[in-house]
């Protein structure tokens, strides 16, 4: 090896392959595509994918809700709730369908955590959020007070107002007498981005129209202005353009009743989709409305479909009567079945894991083809394959090399803020002497040079210290992490977020200790 050679310690090789398909022998097709790559003590990652497809690991959304309602014991016209899954078309879609199906024409009650999902998939638009909580906060005070003020009647209309606005697709701005912020009762963005006064009034549609004009040239900002009537006793709204209106055009934008909407504004701990009529929460990432996407996979079953928001589980709780709960999160699933255990749950309750073929149900599973309506699921016996294929590459090159099949890496992208591990674990499956090395630590280098060149010891000194490990090192150490979770992170970086259509991946120099 040459001297520039001798300086790379570790590294990582792409390895490409022909096309693996259902019932091809993975073991065999490895071993050639490593023989004359692979040397002793090297890891050869193998995509999940490539591994499960050749084991013909599909199931139809057809067969998976017969197997929900088997496991849920469903009648037609059942219902069943759906606690955090990941919001993604890729994921999940297909398994929402198949359970939406297993209802026979029921009920699915889906609910998200505000503002994203488990992996950081944005579900609803976090200000957005914040501000309808908020508002609903204050509605439920201020109806609960004692007495019927004309001052109290004057902020709930102000705020039922802005919870309407919200679900017309405008936002809330400023509030001069809740929030303390803008020049009018309420200030907007409208749906096309334009900042504008709004007067809420009880019946004076003319008042209000002037007045919200008015302010209109004390805000150079602004490019229009509104009017709003709120009668408490129908349960109407009504909005109009307020130039317009002082023109002599009466013709509102919107006329509402919200007396069906009433007992949602006065609930802060959750967004109900009733609540949120037309308006869109587009992924800033995918463009996609998963609450949108959601209600039509399951309306196009026959069911009936809901989307709440709330970081209160147990609201599905209050949704009437369910006949299960399946848990669509993939890491804290063990948690989030105790917790629910541990509340007392009356109905079975199921992780993703336990719906669906074994060993992993649809955890971790993968749409094969959409129209068709197949999943592709997590490869059967990980550690027994990655074994199989060790010993054949030893069969067949001679090289001595441990194997590991991986999935999604764990590492959270900085630009989009999504966690990549959508898989269970980075690694699914190893061979035996792999899965016997402990959490892989070390001491921080960058931290014991600086500690050590700051106390007056030369480089020749340092460079002795650190090659014999002595005790004037740092007792700082880097985050344990287990072998198999670096090695296969590294592998789907190269091969699967970089898409090179490289299903293996070499892994040679990494320490195992």
């Amino acid at each position: 090896m040459s001297e520039k050679n001798e300086l790379v310690v570790a590294q990582a090789l792409a390895v490409k392959t022909g096309l693996i398909l259902p019932n091809d022998d993975i073991s065999e097709i490895v071993s050639d595509a490593v023989k004359g790559i692979a040397e002793d003590g090297d890891i050869v990652c193998v995509t999940e994918a490539v591994v499960a497809r050749s084991q013909n690991r599909y199931v139809t959304c057809d067969d998976l809700s017969k197997m929900i309602k088997e496991g849920f014991k469903l009648n037609p016209g059942s219902t069943l709730a759906v606690v955090y899954p990941i919001a993604s078309r890729n994921r999940f879609a297909l398994v929402l369908k198949a359970i939406a199906k297993a209802t026979d024409g029921g009920r699915v009650i889906v609910t998200f955590p505000i503002p994203s999902d488990e992996v950081g998939n944005q579900v609803i638009d976090p200000e957005m959020a914040r501000i309808r909580l908020g508002l609903k906060t204050v509605y439920r005070h201020l109806t609960s007070a004692r007495g019927s003020t004309p001052h109290l009647n004057i902020l709930i209309r102000e705020v039922i107002t802005a919870l309407i606005l919200q679900s017309l697709g405008y936002s809330i701005v400023g509030m001069r007498k809740i929030l303390g912020t803008g020049l009018s009762d309420i200030t907007v963005r409208t749906p096309e981005g334009l900042i504008a006064p709004l007067e809420v009034t009880f019946t004076d549609h003319q008042k209000a129209a002037k007045k919200a004009v008015e302010i209109l040239a004390d805000m150079p900002e602004a490019r229009k202005a509104f009017a709003a009537g709120v009668d408490l006793g129908r349960k109407e709204f009504v909005l109009f353009d307020a130039l317009k209106y002082v023109s002599g055009d009466e013709n509102p934008i919107y006329q509402i009743s919200f007396a069906d909407k009433l007992d949602a504004f006065a609930d802060d701990e959750a967004i109900y989709s009733e609540e949120l009529g037309n308006e869109m929460f587009k992924h800033p990432i995918t463009g996609i409305d998963y609450r949108r996407l959601y209600l039509d996979l399951i309306e196009e079953t026959g069911a009936k479909g809901e989307v709440i928001f709330t970081n209160n589980p147990f609201k599905v709780y209050e949704m009437g009567y369910l006949d299960g709960i399946i848990l669509g999160e993939v890491h804290a699933r063990k948690f989030r079945k105790d917790l629910f255990l541990a509340f007392g749950a009356k109905v079975p309750v199921k992780t993703l894991e336990e719906i669906g073929p074994a060993p992993w149900g649809v955890i971790g599973s993968n749409v094969s083809d959409y129209q068709k309506g197949v999943l592709k699921l997590l490869p059967e016996d990980a550690d027994g394959t990655a074994e199989r294929i060790r010993e054949k590459i030893l069969e067949k090159t001679g090289k001595d090399v441990d194997v590991l099949i991986f999935g999604d890496g764990a590492y959270k992208d900085p630009d989009t803020g999504i966690y990549e591990l959508a898989d269970p674990y980075p690694s699914l499956g190893a061979s035996e002497r792999l899965r016997g090395f402990k959490l892989r630590e070390g001491k921080k280098l960058k931290l014991a040079v600086d500690t050590l060149y700051n106390k007056g010891y030369s480089r020749d000194q340092i460079e002795e210290i650190l090659s014999q490990n002595q005790e004037e090192q740092s007792d700082l150490g880097t985050t344990p992490r287990r072998l198999v979770s670096i090695a296969a992170t590294l592998a789907d970086l190269l091969a699967g977020s970089a898409d090179q259509g490289t299903p293996i991946v070499i892994v040679r120099g990494m320490k195992r200790g």
